[in-house]
């Protein structure tokens, strides 16, 4: 099974994390303990969604890990084009920039790798007929 690298962005961290900061700050300067609490739960559960994506491939397969979501796996053999988006739609990638569109049997899902090049070869590796859209 080879691990895929996630890319993981700081301005999608900041966008989810920071109310919840002020909260904890603002907890913090009142001496209010429940709301100090509740901040740092939330933090944790962010923070455990965010990096507990990962990417793999196992064989043929792509494996989507998507938090306490569940997964995803996508035969690469079915895979028709993957393509470098902005869509800033939820998805499990953790970065606003570096994001690609894997197309497969009428479905897609966005993901951001760490190194969009070592991913493009892994995939072409597999299925050569992926239509890439850089």
């Amino acid at each position: 099974m080879k691990k895929i690298a996630v890319k993981y962005g700081i301005e999608v961290m900041v966008l989810v994390g920071l109310p919840f900061l002020f909260i904890l700050a603002d907890a913090i300067k009142k001496g209010n303990i429940k709301g100090f609490l509740f901040a740092i739960a939330i933090l944790t559960l962010v923070s455990i969604f965010i990096f507990g994506i990962k990417y793999f491939i196992k064989e043929n397969v792509l494996i989507i890990q998507n938090s306490v979501f569940g997964s995803t796996e996508i035969n690469i053999h079915e895979i028709k084009m993957i393509e470098k988006t902005w869509n800033a739609i939820s998805s499990p990638a953790p970065s606003l920039a570096g994001r690609i569109e894997i197309y497969w049997d009428k479905k897609s899902i966005v993901i951001s790798p760490k190194d969009y090049q070592d991913f493009k070869n892994e995939m072409q590796k597999i299925n050569s007929n992926i239509q890439f859209k850089d």
